[in-house]
């Protein structure tokens, strides 16, 4: 009798399965196929950007991504936070100090989902990175016209199962537009690509690499815009 069931069980199974997992099935099905049609290209516009003072915002107790409220480390991101912003100017951070006077300049290869910065022609940090899945990161040369400490990012799909709303998000680097390289605590999957187009950091090298890269920030502020006196890096993706 129980081998006769067995059969109707397993069909069970998987559609419990399906429909519990319904959703990320969906989005990764229209990923796959290339037609995903998610509207988001980045993750703000300039003037979003701009109107942002870069400062933490403690009302804020909710974060989601993929359309799923997530675990959201509200305590270590403040921690990071006030210790960035109270940072002395002349303090050393690793990889950091830029001794041969040469030019630096950050690589950001999508084939091997990495990061390299370099010092001329020696490379001083390389990371895994996660680039654009669901709106590609743009290719070319560009260089780092603004930086935040702290910034409320927001886009993707409801219907898609894409929808995503991340309050204080550390350490964006903005290099084309509403682009950024940019601290990510949502996910852990760095060396694949997970996101709208910007690229996806380890929290600890994001901090490091924000106080590499210009413009450089002053202590006790929170944003900066590049200017001829304090240019931005220079950012290859390829």
């Amino acid at each position: 009798m129980l081998h006769r069931l067995l059969p109707l069980l397993l069909i069970v199974t998987v559609l419990s399965y399906i429909l519990f997992n319904f959703q990320t099935i969906r989005r990764d099905l229209v990923y796959k196929l290339g037609i995903a049609n998610d509207p988001t290209s980045s993750c703000c516009t300039e003037d979003q950007i701009l109107s942002s003072d870069g400062s933490f915002d403690e009302k804020e107790g909710t974060a989601i991504f993929n359309n799923e409220p997530i675990d959201y480390p509200k305590t270590s991101l403040a921690y990071s936070y006030y210790q960035s912003i109270n940072q002395p100017q002349d303090q050393v951070v690793l990889g950091t100090t830029n001794t041969s006077g040469q030019e630096k300049w950050i690589e950001v290869s999508l084939d091997e989902q990495r990061l390299r910065a370099w010092e001329g022609n020696v490379v001083v940090m390389e990371y895994p990175i996660s680039g654009g899945k669901w709106a590609p990161t743009p290719k070319g040369t560009f260089y780092i016209w603004y930086k935040t400490r702290s910034q409320v990012m927001s886009g993707g799909s409801k219907d898609l199962g894409t929808y995503y709303y991340l309050p204080n998000v550390p350490h964006s680097m903005f290099f084309y537009k509403g682009y950024a390289i940019h601290g990510a605590y949502w996910h852990n999957n760095f060396g694949q690509p997970m996101s709208h187009g910007c690229v996806n950091e380890p929290l600890n090298y994001a901090a490091q690499i924000f106080e590499w890269a210009g413009p450089v920030v002053p202590a006790g502020q929170n944003v900066i815009r590049a200017t001829a006196e304090n240019p931005g890096t220079r950012v290859y993706v390829h």
